[in-house]
C-alpha cells in the first residue's frame, strides 16, 4: 500500500462487500469519476478512504466533490467525497450542486446531471426534442455541456410577463426531475455481461444507448427506464444460460479461515466468478466455466495449506461443548490472543482443531487440554447417607454459583443407588478442580478407609484387646483386625476421618510402650504358668499396669525360633533410657514409575536447580506450575540472602497441592560435565543423609542430568543415581522404606532411562555375599497377565524380535519392507526367501499373509495390514487367534498394529486388538492354543493397553512383578529379621517401670535350632534360675531388651564350624538364582551350603526372603507362596578368580568359552536394546565372550584404579563399542584388544585402542567391514576409562595429571561431552559380547 499516498475520505452506512466493488471500480474509471488507480478500505465505522498513486487523481476526484454511483443491491449511492476522515464534515445536499445566476441573455439556471445522461440527451433525438418541448412551454431553452456535467436552462425574456420567476424555476426544476426518473443510468462491470452488450449492441434504439469504456471494460447503458430495463434482464437471462455451477465440499470453519484470501483471488483474477453459501458443508461457484475451474482449483490449494490437530476427547467433553457454547468459547479467546485464527470442529469423540499456522495450533491444543477436564470420582456406601445428601446439596449449589454468567462446569450423578457411585465431572478445569476438591475432601471424611498398623511381636496382634484396654481406647464405628504373622500387624477400617484419629492414638501410645522378653530354663514351668502362676501374672499385671503376653509356639521352621513358654512383657516408658536405640533392618522397597514428578505422592520430592533458581529446570518449573506462588514464597523464605553452593540441599515445606511434605532443592553445577557429575552425586549422598536424618520414609527421586540444563547423557545420569542409591542401601537405614523413580513417558529418552534404571537394580538387588540390598523392585510396566477362557493373554513392554513364540505377527503394508524398523528386523532374520515371497504378495483387506519362518526362532510368520482402521485391526486380531488354533500352534506374539511412529490412537488399537482377541478365544474351542503374547515397544502405548485391558478383561487381571513373590525371612546384609516392617518405628530410649522384678517367673527353653543368631537361654533381672551364667547384651532390632546366656561349650564349638565350613564354600562354589526379571543372584550362604550338600528337603531362602522348593536334577526352584518356577546354577570359581555371576559354568582347565545368547533372555535383550539405540541395522546373533584369563587382569586392573582414583571416579567402568573385521575376532576373544595395531583405521586421538559410546560410529564399513554375506561384527566391551584428558594424535600413553608420575587412565576425543575414548593399556578393556548383524 505504499503506492496509494493520496486519500480522500466519504461516509457511507452499511455498504456491502459488492457495494465496496462496484465504488471501487467506479473511482477506477477516469470517465466515470475524473480519477484513476486506487484502493479503498474502511477506517472506521461508516467511514472509508480512497486512496490514490497520484496527486493529480486526487484532486480530479475532490474537484467533482459528489458522485453518483448505481449498484445492483440499491439505487444511486451517493459518495461526497472530503480531503479528511472526519464523521463531522460537511456533507452536500442533493440540491446543493444544482445553482440559479442571471446573465445578460437572461435568467439561467444550471443542473449537476450524469454525464452518460447528458451524452444520451445529445445521441438521441427523441429524448432531446421532448426535454426541448417541455422547456419551450416554459418559455426556455437549454443548453448541454458534457465536459462539466451540466445542463444549462435559459428564460427566454419575452416570457417573464407570463409567470412569476419563482414559478419558472418550480417549472423548470419539475421538468429535470421527470426526466431523472424517466431514465436510467446502469454500470455493467461485470465482464461477462459486458461482452453480451458488446455483441448485442445492435439492440440500441432511440430510447437506449450503450456506453462501453473499453480500457475499463465497463458498460454503461442510459435510456428511458423500461427499455433499459428490458436489456438488463436480457443481459441476465442470457448470462445465466452461459455460466456453470459447482459445488465444492467444505466446512463452513474450514472455509471461514480461508475466506479472506479465497475471496480477494476472486475479485483480483476472477471478478466474473461468483461465490455463495449453499449448504451446511458446500460452497456453491458460479460464472463462467474456466472461471469456475480455476477458482475450484484455488479453492483446493487454499484448503491444503489448513493444519488440523486431532485432539482424542472423550463423549461427555464433547457434549459439554456443545451444550455451553464451548467451542465459540474458545474461539472468541483464539481470535484475540493468538497470532493465527484457530477453528474448532467435532469429529466424533474427538476434537479437530483448524489453523493456517501450526504455532497457533499447537498453543490452541495445550490451552483446551489445559482448560478442560472430565473427572470421575468413585464414592463408596452413599446409600441412605446423610452425608451423601448434604454433599449433594453443596455441589448444587456450587454448581450454580459457576454457571452463573455461562456454563463453566456440569455435573453428573452415575450408579447413585449402588455401593459404587461416581459423580462426572466435566467443564472448565478450575470449576471442576473446585468441585472436585469438595468431593475429595468428602471421601477423606466420609468414606471407607482402611490402613495397617505394624506392631513389634505376633503376641501383640493376639492380644491386642489387652493392649487397647491398657491405652484406654473405647470401641467406635472403627473395625480393629488384627493379623498374627511374620509381620504383625492390626488392620483399622471404618470412616476416613475416624480411622485416622484413632491411628494417630495408638501411634503415639505404640510408641510410648517399652517391650522385654524374658526367658528362663526350669522344669515345670508350663504346669506353674497354668496353674498357680496365672494368680501371680494377675497379680503383677495390675499392680504395675503391665501386659504380659505368653509368646506363641508355632512358628514357621525357617524363622528364627521362639519358645512355647516365654512371656513378653510391655508397658510405658518411665524415664529416659541410658541404652542406645538399635538399627533397623533394610527393609527398603524400590518403585520406578511413570509420570512426573509432582504426580507422586512421598514425604520428600527432590528438584534439581542451578544459580538458587527452583524453576531453572523442567522439573522445578512443572513442580511450581501445580504448587503455586506459595511454593516460591517458602522457598525464598528458606533460602533468605544466604548464598547455595554446587552440592547444597535447601530443605522447603511443601504447599497442601503436593503429594509430600518436604521439597529437597539441589543445588547443582550447570553443563561441565565433570564437574557436574561430581557435584551430583554429593547431592543426592546429602539427600539420603537428610531423609534418615529427619525421619523421612518415602522419597521420589527423577532422574537428573538428562536435558540442556545439565546436560549429562542417559545412561550416566542412570548410572550416577542408582549407584549413589545402592552406596547409601549398603549401610543399614532406620526410617527409609520406599523410593519412588518417576519417569516420564512420551520423551525421546523415555523407555531408555525406564530400561536402564531398571537394569541398574536388578543387577544390584543382591550383593556379593548374597544378601539383599533391598526388598523389593517394582514398575508400573511389569508384565500383565490375563486368564482368558482357559489360555493366558500376557502384555508385555518390551521388543517382539525378541520373541520365541511359535508364531510371530508382522505388521506390514506390503510395500515398503526397509523404513518400518521392527518389519525389516524380522525379515532380515527371516531371511531373504521370506522376503522375495512378501513382495509378490496380493492381499486382500482384513487377510492374514502367512509364510515359513526362515531363519526367524519360530515355526510360522503372520504377515498383517491394519490398513489404519480399527474394524480391520480387530478383524486381524481374532483371525490370528483362528489360524493359530488350526495351526496347532501353543503361543503367538502380537505387536501394536498401526500404533507405531505417526500411528493411529494407542487407546484405538488396544480396544480393537483386546477386543479382537476376546471374540476370537471365546468363539473358537481352542485345544492348542495357550498363550497370547502381545508386545509393546512404547511406554504410553503399555499404559494404554493396560488401562484397556482392565475394561475388557476387569475380572481376569493380574499384574506379574518382584513383589508377587512373598517374603519368608529377610537377610541384609548380615541382619536376621522375623519381621518386615513397611517403615521402621522411631528410635526412642525407653525402660521398664522401676521395681519390677520377675525372678518368680519361669520359662522353658527348647533345644538348639540353627539360625542366624546363636540360640541362647533368655533369663530376666539379676536373679537366675538357669544353671548358666546370665551375660547381658545390647537391645536387638525389634526393640526388646535380651538377657542372653552363653551356650553349652559343645554346641557353640559346632556352630563356629559349621559358620566357617559355609564361609570357605561360598568362595569355591557360587549358587545362583534366576530373578523374576531375569538376573542372576547369588543365594544366601546357609541356602548356598544346603544346595551344595543336597540338603534341600525343607527348602532354601532366597536373599530376599522368599522360600523355594528345589529340584536339583532339573536345576529349578519353586516358590512356595506364588508356585513360580525359576532357574537354577552352580558356577565353580578358581582359587585366584571368581567367575562373573552373569557366565555360565566352564570346565576345569577351559579357558575360553564362546556362549550364543537365547534371544529371550534379559541378557541378550539389554545388549541389543543398548545397541539399538543408535544404530537400525538388524541384530542376527549375540555371543557372549567367557575368557578366564583376560577377565582376571581386567579385573585386576580394575581393583588397581579403583584404589588409585577417587571414589567418585573409580575404574570409571563403561559400556563401549568396539567395530571389527571377521579376521580379527578370534585374535581379540583370545588374546583382547592389541594397541599395537593402532593406525590400522586411525589415530586422530592417540595410538592406544579406540571405542565409541555409540554403536552407529563403531558400525561403519571402515571398522565393522562387512563380510560377502553383509554380515557385520562388534564387539561389546568394558572398558576402564578412569580420569581422561584430551586425546592428541601423538600419544602413546595418557598425559600426566599430577605431576611427577600421576598419569591419566585413558583420553578422549572431548572433554565435555566425550564420543570416543582410547585406551593404551591392553588389560584395560574386555570384549564382553560380539554381535552378529545386517
Amino acid at each position: 500500500m505504499e503506492n496509494y499516498m493520496y486519500d480522500v475520505c466519504f461516509e457511507a452506512g452499511n455498504l456491502s462487500d459488492s457495494a465496496l466493488k462496484h465504488i471501487k471500480r467506479y473511482f477506477n474509471v477516469r470517465r466515470l469519476s475524473g480519477r484513476g488507480d486506487c484502493e479503498i478500505y474502511e477506517v472506521d465505522k461508516d467511514i472509508y478512504k480512497i486512496s490514490f498513486t497520484s496527486k493529480k487523481d486526487q484532486e480530479a476526484v475532490l474537484a467533482r466533490g459528489d458522485h453518483v454511483i448505481n449498484t445492483p443491491e440499491k439505487e444511486d449511492i451517493r459518495v461526497s467525497v472530503r480531503c479528511d476522515n472526519n464523521a463531522k464534515s460537511r456533507k452536500l445536499s442533493n440540491a446543493s450542486a444544482n445553482q440559479k445566476s442571471a446573465s445578460s441573455k437572461g435568467v439561467e439556471k444550471v443542473f449537476k446531471l450524469d454525464q452518460y445522461l447528458l451524452r444520451f440527451l445529445s445521441d438521441c433525438k427523441k429524448p432531446y426534442s421532448e426535454l426541448e418541448k417541455l422547456l419551450s412551454a416554459l418559455s426556455s431553452t437549454f443548453e448541454i455541456n458534457i465536459e462539466t456535467e451540466e445542463l444549462v436552462v435559459l428564460r427566454d425574456p419575452a416570457g417573464e410577463d407570463a409567470s412569476s420567476l419563482k414559478e419558472w424555476e418550480l417549472g423548470v426544476d419539475q421538468v429535470i426531475e421527470n426526466l431523472k426518473i424517466h431514465n436510467s443510468i446502469h454500470f455493467e462491470f461485470e465482464r461477462d455481461k459486458y461482452a453480451i452488450l458488446e455483441e448485442n449492441h445492435f439492440l440500441q434504439n432511440e430510447d437506449l444507448k450503450i456506453y462501453f469504456e473499453q480500457g475499463s471494460c465497463v458498460a454503461v447503458v442510459v435510456g428511458e427506464r423500461n427499455q433499459v430495463d428490458k436489456i438488463l434482464k436480457f443481459t441476465s437471462d442470457l448470462q445465466e444460460k452461459q455460466q456453470v455451477k459447482e459445488e465444492c465440499q467444505i466446512s463452513e470453519k474450514r472455509f471461514a479461515l480461508i475466506k479472506e484470501q479465497f475471496e480477494s483471488c476472486i475479485n483480483s483474477d476472477l471478478p466474473a466468478l461468483q461465490i455463495a453459501p449453499k449448504r451446511a458443508g458446500v460452497i456453491l461457484l458460479k460464472g463462467p466455466e474456466k472461471d469456475v475451474q480455476e477458482g475450484k482449483e484455488k479453492l483446493a490449494k487454499l484448503a491444503q495449506g489448513i493444519q488440523e490437530k486431532k485432539i482424542p476427547s472423550k463423549y461427555a467433553l464433547m457434549n459439554f461443548l456443545d451444550s455451553s457454547d464451548g467451542i465459540k468459547h474458545f474461539q472468541r479467546r483464539f481470535q484475540q490472543s493468538l497470532c493465527s485464527p484457530v477453528m474448532l470442529e467435532t469429529s466424533g469423540s474427538d476434537l479437530l482443531l483448524l489453523s493456517l499456522s501450526d504455532e497457533a495450533l499447537q498453543e490452541a491444543a495445550r490451552v483446551i487440554k489445559r482448560d478442560l477436564s472430565l473427572e470421575i470420582i468413585h464414592l463408596e456406601n452413599t446409600q441412605k447417607s446423610s452425608a451423601f445428601t448434604t454433599l449433594k446439596e453443596e455441589l448444587s449449589k456450587a454448581v450454580k454459583q459457576a454457571n452463573r454468567e455461562s456454563v463453566k462446569v456440569e455435573l453428573k450423578y452415575q450408579n447413585e443407588s449402588s455401593s459404587d457411585a461416581k459423580v462426572q465431572l466435566v467443564g472448565f478445569t478450575t470449576e471442576v478442580n473446585e468441585l472436585k476438591n469438595m468431593l475429595l475432601e468428602y471421601k477423606r471424611n466420609h468414606q471407607m478407609h482402611e490402613v495397617r498398623l505394624a506392631l513389634q511381636f505376633p503376641e501383640m496382634a493376639k492380644h491386642f484387646s489387652e493392649i487397647m484396654s491398657m491405652a484406654g481406647v473405647k470401641k467406635n464405628s472403627v473395625k480393629i483386625k488384627p493379623t498374627c504373622s511374620s509381620s504383625p500387624c492390626i488392620h483399622l477400617k471404618g470412616p476416613h476421618c475416624a480411622v485416622e484419629s484413632l491411628k494417630e492414638t495408638l501411634d503415639s501410645y505404640l510408641c510410648s510402650l517399652v517391650t522385654k522378653r524374658f526367658e528362663v530354663k526350669g522344669p515345670g514351668v508350663q504346669q506353674f504358668f497354668l496353674g498357680d502362676g496365672a494368680e501371680t501374672l494377675k497379680l503383677v499385671k495390675n499392680s504395675y499396669m503391665v501386659g504380659i503376653l505368653p509368646i506363641n509356639d508355632e512358628q514357621p521352621r525357617y524363622q528364627v525360633p521362639s519358645y512355647s513358654t516365654s512371656l513378653s512383657i510391655l508397658g510405658s516408658a518411665s524415664a529416659p533410657s541410658t541404652h542406645q536405640s538399635p538399627d533397623y533392618e533394610n527393609i527398603i522397597h524400590i518403585k520406578v514409575v511413570v509420570g512426573s514428578l509432582e504426580q507422586q505422592k512421598a514425604d520428600v520430592f527432590v528438584v534439581p536447580m542451578v544459580q538458587a533458581n527452583m524453576t531453572s529446570t523442567l522439573i522445578g518449573s512443572s513442580l511450581f506450575k501445580k504448587s503455586g506462588q506459595q511454593l516460591q514464597t517458602n522457598f525464598n523464605t528458606v533460602k533468605g540472602r544466604g548464598t547455595l553452593t554446587p552440592g547444597d540441599v535447601l530443605i522447603v515445606d511443601a504447599t497442601p497441592g503436593l503429594g509430600c511434605s518436604k521439597v529437597f532443592f539441589i543445588e547443582c553445577a550447570p553443563k561441565g560435565k565433570k564437574l557436574t557429575e561430581k557435584v551430583l552425586r554429593c547431592a543426592l549422598v546429602c539427600v539420603f543423609t537428610l531423609c534418615e536424618q529427619n525421619s523421612f520414609g518415602s522419597v521420589a527421586l527423577p532422574v537428573i542430568g538428562p536435558g540442556e540444563v545439565l546436560s549429562i547423557p542417559v545412561k550416566d545420569s542412570v548410572n550416577i543415581l542408582t549407584q549413589e542409591i545402592c552406596k547409601f542401601l549398603s549401610q543399614p537405614t532406620v526410617f527409609l522404606h520406599t523410593i519412588y523413580i518417576p519417569i516420564m513417558p512420551n520423551y525421546s529418552h523415555s523407555e531408555e532411562m525406564f530400561e536402564t534404571v531398571l537394569g541398574n537394580f536388578s543387577k544390584k538387588m543382591v550383593d556379593k555375599k548374597g544378601q539383599a540390598l533391598f526388598l523389593s523392585l517394582t514398575s508400573d510396566l511389569d508384565e500383565v497377565i490375563m486368564a482368558v477362557n482357559g489360555i493366558q493373554l500376557h502384555l508385555v513392554f518390551g521388543d517382539i524380535t525378541n520373541e520365541t513364540t511359535d508364531a510371530i505377527v508382522n505388521t506390514t503394508d506390503f510395500k515398503d519392507f526397509q523404513t518400518n524398523g521392527v518389519c525389516k528386523d524380522i525379515l532380515t532374520k527371516a531371511g531373504p526367501h521370506v522376503h522375495a515371497q512378501l513382495k509378490g504378495a496380493q492381499v486382500a483387506s482384513g487377510q492374514i499373509f502367512t509364510t515359513p519362518p526362515g531363519g526367524f526362532p519360530c515355526k510360522t510368520i503372520m504377515h498383517v495390514c491394519g490398513e489404519r482402521s480399527p474394524s480391520v485391526i480387530k478383524t486381524l486380531a481374532k483371525e490370528i487367534v483362528v489360524q493359530c488354533e488350526s495351526g496347532q500352534y501353543q503361543s503367538v506374539a502380537i505387536p501394536a498394529i498401526c500404533a507405531g511412529q505417526e500411528g493411529m490412537d494407542p487407546n484405538v488399537v488396544a480396544k480393537s486388538i483386546l477386543d479382537g482377541v476376546k471374540e476370537g478365544v471365546q468363539e473358537v474351542n481352542l485345544q492348542y492354543l495357550r498363550n497370547i503374547r502381545i508386545i509393546l515397544l512404547k511406554i504410553n502405548v503399555f499404559l494404554e493397553f493396560k488401562a484397556v485391558a482392565q475394561q475388557v478383561f476387569s475380572d481376569n487381571t493380574q499384574k506379574t512383578a518382584p513383589a508377587s513373590l512373598v517374603p519368608a525371612i529377610v537377610t541384609t546384609r548380615g541382619h536376621s529379621s522375623n519381621s518386615s516392617r513397611p517403615k521402621a518405628l522411631p528410635k526412642l530410649s525407653r525402660s521398664l517401670p522401676v521395681g519390677l522384678n520377675f525372678s518368680s517367673l519361669m520359662t522353658h527353653t527348647s533345644a538348639l535350632q540353627r539360625s542366624s543368631s546363636l540360640p541362647v537361654d533368655l533369663i530376666s533381672g539379676s536373679t537366675s534360675l538357669t544353671r548358666s551364667k546370665p551375660l547381658s547384651l545390647p537391645a536387638t532390632p525389634d526393640l526388646s531388651y535380651l538377657l542372653v546366656s552363653l551356650p553349652d561349650t559343645e554346641d557353640k564349638a559346632a556352630f563356629q564350624v559349621r559358620e566357617k565350613e559355609q564361609d570357605n564354600l561360598f568362595t569355591q562354589v557360587t549358587w545362583c538364582i534366576l530373578g523374576v526379571r531375569g538376573i542372576w543372584q547369588k543365594v544366601p550362604e546357609e541356602a548356598n551350603h544346603k544346595l551344595e550338600r543336597a540338603d534341600v528337603n525343607d527348602g532354601i531362602v532366597d536373599a530376599q526372603g522368599v522360600k523355594w522348593t528345589v529340584d536339583i536334577k532339573k536345576m529349578e526352584a519353586t516358590a512356595c507362596v506364588s508356585g513360580q518356577v525359576t532357574a537354577l546354577k552352580r558356577l565353580e570359581n578358581l582359587p585366584d578368580f571368581s567367575l562373573p555371576i552373569y557366565w555360565d559354568n566352564m570346565r576345569q582347565n577351559e579357558h575360553l568359552k564362546v556362549v550364543d545368547l537365547d534371544q529371550q533372555s534379559a541378557e541378550y535383550q539389554t545388549v541389543k536394546a543398548d545397541f539399538k539405540k543408535t544404530i537400525k541395522q538388524t541384530v542376527l546373533k549375540i555371543e557372549r565372550i567367557q575368557n578366564i584369563n583376560l577377565r582376571r587382569l581386567y579385573e585386576a586392573r580394575k581393583s588397581e584404579l579403583e584404589i588409585k582414583n577417587d571414589p567418585a571416579v573409580g575404574a570409571g567402568e563403561k559400556i563401549l563399542y568396539h567395530g571389527s573385521a571377521q579376521a580379527s575376532c578370534s585374535s581379540i576373544m583370545s588374546t583382547n584388544f592389541n594397541r599395537n595395531f593402532a593406525g590400522q583405521n586411525a589415530t586422530v586421538f592417540g595410538h592406544g585402542t579406540y571405542f565409541a559410546v555409540n554403536a552407529s560410529y563403531s558400525a561403519q564399513a571402515t571398522y565393522a567391514v562387512p563380510a560377502a554375506d553383509g554380515t557385520q561384527l562388534m564387539f561389546v566391551a568394558r572398558v576402564l576409562t578412569g580420569h581422561y584428558a584430551q586425546g592428541l594424535g601423538n600419544m602413546k600413553t595418557p598425559p600426566v595429571r599430577v605431576a611427577p608420575d600421576q598419569f591419566y587412565d585413558s583420553v578422549v576425543d572431548n572433554t565435555q561431552d566425550p564420543t570416543m575414548f582410547v585406551v593404551f593399556h591392553d588389560c584395560q578393556a574386555y570384549p564382553d559380547y560380539l554381535i552378529t548383524f545386517k
